[in-house]
């Protein structure tokens, strides 16, 4: 079934349950107010007869004067006087020769002395009578009735069942067809939005939206939220292509970086497979390849096992670091690592006693691996500075080189994982380096950002917030 002939349902079960409790109260009310009026009719008659008696004689009804029935009597009103017997005295005209109804319970109910009412049948038509007791010297001599047919009433009551019913069914029908319309009316745009989300999952297309320009009620608030959620869907999947591209990169990258050195070392064990120990120079060599091959696919491993904890969402714990105090101990194992390369500290003085919240080893890491990319890129002779300052509510440590610099076009991929621009592919590096020293910089809520210029060096700074 659907909402909208639900909705119909609905409108309609609701206007007829408030029809008939409507009509229901219409007749009862109407019907009490009829009976009453009815009572009250037929007893007020009464009492103005009881007033227009005359008594000559005791002891006998036959010497009590009536006046005239017939004054009293109306179409539908009928007076008859009874004796204690039952025996009818007078009655009036438009009863011709019939009578009302006289039953032993009525003589015995007016015995008591009290008007009372009833409702008989009469051959066809129903009677409301009032018997008022007559009574003289405190003896009930005979009984007064009065009574009203109760046709016209019963006529009235149902010519207005048959309105309520007509009525109310003209009214359920017509309000049915209204409510049919105004729920398509109302639904439409739901409608509208279900095909666009049927259009957009049959074309695959996240980046489709659902047009509504109507007014911002419920369904347009449906709508935005289905926009919303429809943009979040297409951001999540670009990102999954996005991520999905770069492991799939990732791996080819990975297997080029590993495929290298196990092809030399291949290379080398078959060369010392095939000549023993009749060199013994280009055996050493061929060992020695092989040491530095396996040295450096143990780095790349290294790198790669830490990129996939940093994947993995590994947060290493952070705590109060001096700055300072590191700096130096990163400018002690740097001058080991510069060789012929002038390696100077600046700065480290004004971060002394200074404290980021962070971890010791980890931003040793950092720094050391933007120390080897400089003097691996800055020949002999060149200058590699490794300078600390406060800068506002940041301490920001700076490594400047003067080697060969770096593209522009490729500076915004270096951080990525392998990339090394062309000048740089016949260095000793894994690829990995950088991109390592941002995630280690994201884990100490700072920034990372590089000045370059082709010839001229490069500037790596880092940012930490002070704790």
């Amino acid at each position: 079934m659907s909402l909208r002939l639900k909705l119909t349902f609905l409108y309609s079960g609701v206007l007829a349950f408030i029809l008939l409790s409507f009509g229901s109260l219409v007749y009862f009310f109407l019907e009490r107010n009829l009976s009453v009026e009815t009572d009250r009719s037929v007893a007020e008659i009464a009492q103005e007869l009881i007033h227009s008696t005359k008594i000559v004689g005791p002891h006998s009804l036959r010497q009590v004067v009536l006046p005239n029935l017939d004054v009293f009597a109306t179409p539908s009103t009928y007076i008859q006087v009874i004796d204690r017997y039952g025996t009818i005295v007078a009655q009036s005209v438009n009863l011709g020769r019939q009578s009302m109804p006289i039953h032993e319970e009525t003589l015995n109910k007016a015995a008591a002395g009290a008007g009372f009412y009833e409702t008989l049948l009469s051959g066809s038509q129903s009677l409301r009578i009032y018997n008022q007791p007559l009574i003289l010297g405190q003896q009930v001599i005979g009984v007064l009735q009065v009574g009203r047919s109760l046709g016209p009433t019963y006529n009235a009551l149902a010519r207005l069942r048959f309105l309520l019913l007509f009525g109310g069914a003209l009214t359920l029908f017509f309000t049915a067809i209204l409510g049919w319309f105004l729920a398509g009316q109302a639904l439409r745009p739901i409608d509208r939005i279900t095909e666009a989300a049927a259009a957009i999952q049959q074309a695959q297309d996240l980046s489709r939206r659902i047009d509504y320009t109507g007014p911002r009620d419920e369904v347009g608030r449906l709508a935005d939220t289905f926009n919303l959620m429809l943009e979040r869907l297409h951001l999540a999947y670009r990102e999954l292509e996005e991520a999905g591209e770069a492991q799939r990169r990732f791996v080819a990258d990975a297997s080029h970086e590993l495929r290298t050195p196990l092809t030399t070392i291949r290379g080398n064990v078959e060369l010392l497979k095939k000549m023993g120990d009749a060199d013994p120079q280009t055996r050493a060599e061929a060992l020695d390849d092989i040491a530095g091959e396996v040295e450096r696919m143990s780095r790349l491993v290294t790198d790669l096992l830490a990129l996939a904890r940093a994947d993995a969402g590994f947060t290493p714990a952070l705590g109060p670091v001096d700055l300072g105090a590191l700096l130096e101990e990163i400018y002690r194992q740097g001058s080991i690592l510069a060789g012929e390369v002038a390696f100077t500290l600046e700065g480290h003085t004004a971060l002394s006693g200074i404290l980021v919240n962070g971890n010791s080893d980890y931003l040793k890491q950092l720094f050391l691996i933007l120390l080897d990319n400089a003097f691996n890129y800055t020949g002999p002779g060149g200058a590699v500075t490794l300078a600390g300052r406060l800068h506002g509510g940041w301490a920001e440590v700076v490594v400047r080189d003067s080697g060969s610099g770096i593209a522009q076009e490729d500076l915004p991929k270096i951080f990525d994982r392998f990339y090394r621009a062309d000048k740089s592919r016949q260095a000793s590096g894994t690829g990995l380096g950088l991109a390592i020293a941002r995630w280690i910089v994201e884990q100490h809520s700072g920034s990372i950002n590089v000045d370059s210029q082709p010839g001229e060096g490069s500037a790596f700074r880092v940012r930490l917030p002070l704790s």
